[in-house]
């Protein structure tokens, strides 16, 4: 009788193990699973250089982008040593780009931005600093990516966005804060593989 109940016993036991074992994997995959916020539209601007640049650009590609302007002696600088972090992290993977979109760009030519991912130390060619009309700027940040305000003349947003392959914004993350900037670089990983 022992035996029989101590079967017993084991048996549910393992029952119960492997139940536990499925939740904790199926909530594991279900947290890795980003929601789709939104969808960038349509773009066209130009890059430190003068050249046209635009969405088709990063076709296919995962992009990290803040809102940001020169002059800004605020929160600007603490978003971009974050984007630089950010630039350095992912300097071997071809596929992330970084774009930093100005709100000021009636100060902030090619020139002005140039000296800025200077600053920074960029690598350019995987990390863009955009310009353009400042309508087109307002569309991107308020219609596009939902941050700012279009009655402010120059507004920003200590938000970095994550944006998949096909467009979609996947994430918003406080800039300001650490642990905000691991859970992006840990997602933005998670994209890469998918």
């Amino acid at each position: 009788m022992k035996k029989k109940f101590l079967f017993i016993f084991i048996i549910l036991n393992a029952l119960l193990l492997l139940f536990t074992a499925f939740q904790y994997f199926s909530r594991n995959t279900t947290a890795k699973t980003l929601p789709v916020l939104g969808r960038v539209s349509h773009f066209s601007l130009v890059d430190i250089e003068g050249k046209p640049f635009g969405q088709t650009d990063l076709k296919e590609k995962i992009w990290i982008a803040n809102f940001f302007f020169t002059s800004c002696a605020g929160i600007c600088p603490i978003l971009s040593s974050r984007m630089a972090s950010l630039n350095r992290s992912f300097e071997l993977e071809k596929d992330i780009h970084l774009i930093s979109f100005t709100v000021n760009p009636e100060q902030d030519s090619p020139e002005i931005l140039s000296e800025y991912a200077r600053r920074f130390k960029a690598n350019t060619k995987k990390w863009h600093f955009l310009t353009g009309s400042r309508e087109i700027l307002t569309q991107i940040a308020v219609q596009s990516f939902k941050l700012g305000d279009i009655k402010e003349p120059i507004f920003h947003s200590a938000y970095i966005c994550l944006v998949d392959r096909e467009g979609r914004i996947r994430g918003y993350y406080d800039g300001m804060n650490k642990e905000e900037i691991n859970r992006l670089f840990k997602e933005a990983a998670f994209l890469l593989k998918k």
